[in-house]
């Protein structure tokens, strides 16, 4: 007797909707996908107990007749491909066919849709049965998804609370919207408007939006043209840098996507501006020729395979320190609670209403936004006194002051200078008195010709010395600024505990800490001469405005703001 049986088309969507449908999030995804493949100008979604209950998705799209509607409820049926040859040159964002057939399975799926030509069709599906009839519609389509999940239990059991669902929710539309700022998007939860987009094709605008003043206020405008690839959008101040990685948005020819290589070159190349545990806000564009991207990767079509992404890797590491070195990144004083709760806020964390129905900008219209991308504060600064023995008190040309970290000054200025002279090859010497590095047996194990040769290329050369011993026979002439045993022992350690080795990393995290320990402390008193050499030291440095750990040197303090906590405003 025969073993093997064939699935009939309920059951097999079914097991295709456990792959595409994850949760209400992805019902969204992929609906709205649809709307903007249909070219879709505005789209509204609705979701409710979390998208337990209702998700309905409506556009101004091209709709469907009545033969298409009928069709679009089945497997694999799609108007995206047609040929092998259109698999590898994917232009929209849906293709597979699977999308509609699949909500439909675990869900009671009700559309509405016309295709502003003929009679609309109102169709609804519900476990086997699939219903059609005539419809007064106007052009467009509008699908609700209830009880998603009813008849998978399992899968309903599982889902998150409301709050987390709705998070994801929030999450996967202002991706979606700042791919798309050419659509109006509008997105409500239980009646409640999270955000509302123009449509008026300006991404900054998009931001605004969703984020808010704050966000929008502190964004650096990037672009880059290549035959490969093209790079657009807006990078974000360490002024409003995350606790997470959530805030750095990829788009790959419209599709929100996730690149591990584009994601930790991003992280690295704000590595001299954040601290270790912050993370940028950054939204990137990247245009790429169709047929060198394979979206067909996972079925969520969140990851993606792309031929030049270590060119385009390397291309961000050197393109975005050079655009936060060329504009004034001083830290603002955090004076507006309100603004400062909402820079901290993050979408996925807090799903409320991030705006009210009415988009308020604040004291911020959306021209005067982009207009300040161009806007840079003067860097003449006067030293006039000292708080703390730590912090020094300048004031600008304009009528504001600065605070000035001394030690955190003091810790970029040395950074700068002898990671300076470490590059420079010729600085390298022999000690003068003989070096000599003891090691316990276990880490003379780890000592590989690999690990020697990083070991080399940040300037120190070891030679074996007799049992589990090592010879310095060469360092950097600029480590003489250090212990010079414990700047080798650091480099050594550093590269025996790692797996993957990056000698210019290595090197630089321990010029960082060799220029903490050289750098003024706390409580040290200084003249005012000594505070103005020291601030106009730094103002010539690549990157003044934080020490090599990510931390701010220079917090500023507008007269505006001084106005502002005094009430004087408007006077």
């Amino acid at each position: 007797m025969g073993k093997i049986n064939l699935l009939d088309s309920s059951l097999s969507n079914m097991i295709a909707a456990g792959e595409v449908i994850e949760r209400p999030s992805s019902v969204i995804k992929e609906l709205v996908e649809n709307s903007i493949d249909a070219s879709a100008t505005m789209i509204e979604v609705a979701l409710y107990d979390g998208g337990r209950r209702n998700i309905i998705v409506s556009d101004n799209g091209e709709g469907m007749d009545r033969r298409d509607a009928q069709l679009a409820l089945k497997r694999h049926a799609t108007s995206k491909i047609s040929t092998e040859f259109d698999l590898f040159r994917i232009k929209t964002l849906g293709f597979r066919g699977e999308a509609l057939p699949s909500i439909a399975s675990v869900s009671r799926f009700h559309m509405l849709t016309s295709d502003g030509q003929s009679v609309g069709s109102e169709i609804s599906a519900f476990e086997d049965e699939i219903e059609c009839r005539d419809a007064s519609s106007k052009q467009g389509t509008t699908i609700t998804v209830a009880e998603l999940f009813y008849n998978t239990p399992a899968r309903l059991k599982y889902l998150k609370s409301d709050y987390i669902e709705n998070a994801s929710s929030l999450e996967v539309m202002a991706r979606l919207a700042l791919a798309h700022p050419s659509i109006a998007f509008s997105f409500t939860i239980d009646e409640k408007l999270q955000f509302k987009t123009t449509g008026r094709g300006q991404q900054l605008e998009a931001i605004l939006n969703i984020y808010g003043a704050m966000s929008a206020t502190n964004m650096l405008p990037i672009t880059f043209v290549c035959p490969d690839f093209k790079i657009s959008g807006y990078l974000g101040k360490p002024d409003i840098a995350k606790s997470n990685r959530y805030y750095i948005v990829t788009l790959l020819n419209g599709r929100s996507v996730f690149m591990p290589k584009v994601q930790t070159a991003i992280i690295e190349a704000y590595r001299d501006f954040l601290a270790p545990v912050r993370f940028p806000f950054v939204v990137l564009n990247f245009e790429i020729e169709p047929a060198l991207v394979d979206v067909n990767v996972h079925p969520s079509k969140r990851e993606i395979r792309f031929s030049k992404e270590e060119a385009l890797r390397q291309v961000l590491l050197d393109l975005i320190p050079t655009i936060l070195s060329g504009t004034p990144l001083l830290a603002a004083a955090p004076l507006n609670k309100e603004g400062l709760n909402r820079n901290e806020r993050s979408i996925v964390d807090e799903p409320q209403s991030l705006l009210e129905t009415e988009v308020a900008y604040g004291q911020y219209s959306f021209d005067e936004i982009a207009q300040s991308q161009n806007i840079k504060p003067s860097l003449v600064f006067q030293a006039i006194g000292q708080m703390h023995g730590t912090y020094i008190v300048a004031v600008d040309e304009h009528g504001g002051f600065v605070l000035v970290d001394q030690h955190a000054a003091a810790e970029r200025i040395n950074y700068e200078k002898f990671k300076h002279l470490a590059s420079i090859n010729e600085y390298i010497i022999s000690p003068i008195v003989p070096l000599i590095i003891d090691m316990k047996p276990s880490e003379d194990a780890l000592v590989t010709p690999e690990r020697l040769a990083v070991l080399k290329q940040t300037g120190v050369l070891l030679e074996p010395f007799g049992i589990h011993s090592y010879k310095v026979v060469e360092i950097p002439i600029w480590a003489k600024e250090f212990d010079e045993r414990q700047y080798v022992e650091q480099l050594l350690d550093d590269v025996l505990h790692q797996d993957k080795f990056d000698p210019l990393k290595i090197r630089d995290e321990a010029i960082a800490m060799k220029s903490c320990k050289r750098s003024l402390k706390a409580n040290q008193r200084l003249s005012i001469g000594e505070m103005q050499a020291l601030i106009d030291k730094l103002l010539t440095c690549q990157h003044p405005y934080t020490c090599p750990h990510g931390r701010p040197t220079i917090v500023s303090f507008s007269k505006y703001d001084l106005e502002k906590m005094f009430k004087r405003t408007g006077f």
